[in-house]
């Protein structure tokens, strides 16, 4: 199967690997970075409904990074939610009639925990990979600044 590649909602980008879309952030033409096609995984829903949380990460962004290594995409995973409070990461909780996912068990007890615990980690395996320094420039709204 050939590697998923990184594309322009824009369609001015050369199509990029998933690390280098991770270090381009958004595309050359200003469009955002997307993959040029999902991979399709009904077969694999019921074997991925009994994973915990790392198992079923490290599941769904192999098929996305394919130029991780397995073994180094596992450990960038385990790191990033090793610090969690709680044991399953984002437990979901019956409320009523409704299910609701708790979003704040990670290390400073806000939802963006669930992606930035293991892109920091991402950030540092490319920059260390390419001998590369990093400036991040963010912008916030006031709720979370």
């Amino acid at each position: 199967m050939n590697p998923i590649r990184y594309i322009s909602t824009r369609g001015a980008q050369t199509p990029l690997t998933f690390k280098d879309a991770v270090m381009t952030g958004l595309a050359r033409d200003g469009g955002l970075l997307i993959p040029d096609r999902i991979p399709h995984v009904a077969d694999k829903l019921e074997e991925w409904n009994s994973l915990d949380y790392p198992d079923l990460a490290f599941e769904i962004i192999r098929l996305f990074s394919d130029d991780i290594p397995d073994a180094r995409l596992r450990a960038l995973i385990s790191e990033a939610y090793s610090a969690f409070s709680h044991p399953e990461i984002a437990p979901v909780r019956k409320v009523g009639d409704r299910h609701i996912v708790e979003l704040f068990h990670g290390p400073t007890l806000a939802f963006k925990d669930i992606a930035l615990q293991f892109l920091g980690r991402l950030f540092g395996e490319i920059l260390a990979e390419r001998d590369g320094r990093l400036n991040i420039l963010a912008a916030t709204s006031g709720d979370t600044g």
